[in-house]
């Protein structure tokens, strides 16, 4: 199944995530099929994601996680754009 989740790239004690499309049998920082965005969860304000391929992949039959959801959905808010 290919699942849409959080890929962990920062040091230690200073944790930085990058929202990608994976097959759900791989590693945490395993091969990634793509791409889609980056998350600071230590500095709120920092994150993006192309929501434009987010879509495209949900349509394929990716699952995203409960963060990536969770993600977003309040990105979505900020920017105003229909689920």
């Amino acid at each position: 199944m290919v699942k849409i989740r959080l890929m962990r790239v920062g040091k230690r004690n200073r944790p930085y995530f990058r929202v990608v499309v994976t097959d759900s049998r791989r590693p945490r920082n395993g091969k990634v099929l793509e791409i889609l965005g980056h998350f600071d969860p230590l500095r709120e304000d920092v994150h993006s994601l192309d929501l434009e391929r987010y879509d495209a992949w949900i349509a394929k039959g990716a699952k995203p996680t409960p963060r990536v959801e969770k993600l977003v959905k309040r990105l979505r808010k900020e920017v105003n754009t229909p689920a």
